[in-house]
Order: structure tokens, then C-alpha cells, then sequence
């Protein structure tokens, strides 16, 4: 599932709105209604992706986080 699907489908079993959730991490009503819909923008930025994925407890991949670099052993 893409983070954008993540996205809404996590607002909606919580009861959130997307706008509220916009405004939560301080960007305007349409901003992740956009990013759902539209694609615009194409990625979240990261600290309102932190900010998302704490207030929604989940881990930062489901909305688009990249796996973190690991050493080749």
C-alpha cells in the first residue's frame, strides 16, 4: 500500500480528518488532501512526516519514510 493510501486509510480509522491533520503539523486545510488526492506533493518532508507518524503512532515507513541505510556484513 502506498503512503498516501496509508495516510487516509489511517485518518479515517482514527476519525481524523485530513485537514485536521494538515493543521496539526502547522500546513494549511487542503495540504494532505492534496498530497492523497493529487500527489502534490510528491513526498511528505520529513518533519512533518515525524510529527505524523508520532501523533498517529505508527512507523514513519507507512507514510513514506525510506528503510534506513544498512552495512553490507
Amino acid at each position: 500500500m502506498s503512503s498516501r493510501e496509508n495516510l487516509r486509510q489511517l485518518a479515517a480509522e482514527r476519525g481524523e480528518s485530513l485537514a485536521a491533520l494538515s493543521a496539526l503539523i502547522g500546513r494549511n486545510a487542503a495540504y494532505l488532501h492534496q498530497f492523497v488526492t493529487r500527489g502534490s506533493p510528491k513526498r511528505l518532508e520529513p518533519d512533518d512526516r515525524l510529527h505524523l507518524a508520532k501523533y498517529l503512532n505508527v512507523d514513519e515507513r507507512k507514510l513514506g519514510a525510506r528503510d534506513p541505510w544498512e552495512p553490507v556484513i
